[in-house]
């Protein structure tokens, strides 16, 4: 899978960007487990930001694109070292009835397979980093 744009859910995303918008870094703000589905939903902000902002969202300096991925019935999930403050690179891949998602930065890497996955988002925030946290070059 090469681009955001071809996952399930991403109607929305697709009214903001007028383009296909590839698969690589990510900026991950949020890791969260389910246990007993099995499920991981993971956030993040992505270093390209949307060209058709509804009105609401206009004129108001907002500067990153945050999206999130809901993934189902997921397994093989090894998770090296928290990830914090770094860039990861991303990758989708199809492998039978499974997606897996590969994300590795220099300390750290987040590997799993998953059944189903879909795109929450996306959201738009104002990036106003502080010390040490990443911001995207302009």
């Amino acid at each position: 899978m090469k681009h955001w744009n071809d996952l399930e859910g991403t109607i929305f995303f697709n009214k903001l960007f007028s383009r296909p918008i590839e698969i690589r870094e990510i900026y991950i703000h949020s890791l969260t487990i389910e246990n007993d589905q099995p499920s991981l939903s993971i956030g993040f902000d992505i270093p390209d930001f949307p060209d058709f902002l509804p009105p609401k969202w206009e004129n108001k300096g907002y500067n990153t694109c945050r999206i999130g991925l809901t993934c189902n019935a997921i397994s093989n999930l090894q998770i090296t070292n928290l990830p914090r403050r770094e860039i990861f690179i991303a990758k989708i891949t199809r492998e039978n009835e499974h997606f897996i998602f590969n994300a590795k930065s220099e300390n750290a890497s987040i590997e799993f397979k998953s059944k189903w996955l879909s795109m929450a988002g996306p959201s738009v925030y104002i990036n106003c980093p502080e010390p040490g946290d990443h911001s995207w070059p302009a």
